[in-house]
């Protein structure tokens, strides 16, 4: 064993072990966006499933169902009740004062500090193929079917079907999350 043989294999051995590392890197962010994504579904079907088991907020059932606000200018998403009756002012809005109350049942949920919303399309029908952006978006589901709504804040309308976009900043990557009115939630690369 010559004293350059051991060179070129300690320079093999740290050249696989840089490359591991790069790669190793890399993943681990990947598999952070694709855990927020999983986890902002499964907070959708949370939602779904409070209304449907009727769960209670501060000991009364939500008139509205439950429902996950969405702000494209935020890190954050939050999970309420829907208080206000079908078809009275506010029903499917978000009232943080009344609604997001952690103590009885709300959450909010607060995306890592690498992630963030970057979109949130809505369309209003199957040949809407190019969606309207949103700045602040609610997804309420209605006892007893559960109904979904979709609901455009600024706007006041409802939209069959939301995309919300998730990027990683670090390595640019994406992930996508569609809702659409029969409560099939998917997530797409």
């Amino acid at each position: 064993f010559t004293l350059i043989e051991m060179v070129v294999s300690i320079s093999i051995i740290m050249m696989v072990t840089i490359l591991f590392i790069a790669n190793y890197h890399s993943a681990n962010k990947r598999t952070d966006l694709i855990m927020a994504a999983q986890n902002l579904a499964a907070d959708l079907h949370f939602a779904q499933n409070s209304t449907l088991g009727l769960t209670k907020y501060n000991g009364l059932l939500p008139a509205g169902g439950w429902g996950i606000s969405f702000d494209a200018s935020s890190s954050s998403y939050t999970l309420f009740a829907d208080l206000q009756d079908p078809g009275v002012s506010g029903y499917m809005q978000y009232n943080p004062d009344e609604e997001g109350n952690v103590r009885y049942g709300a959450r909010v949920t607060q995306l890592s500090d690498k992630i963030k919303v970057v979109s949130l399309r809505t369309f209003s029908g199957p040949s809407d193929s190019v969606g309207t952006e949103n700045l602040h978006v609610n997804v309420t589901f209605l006892p007893p079917d559960p109904q979904t709504n979709i609901y455009r804040v600024s706007t006041a309308a409802t939209a069959t079907a939301l995309e919300i976009k998730l990027q990683e900043t670090q390595n640019n990557s994406f992930k996508t999350i569609r809702v659409n009115f029969l409560g099939l939630m998917e997530v797409k690369d």
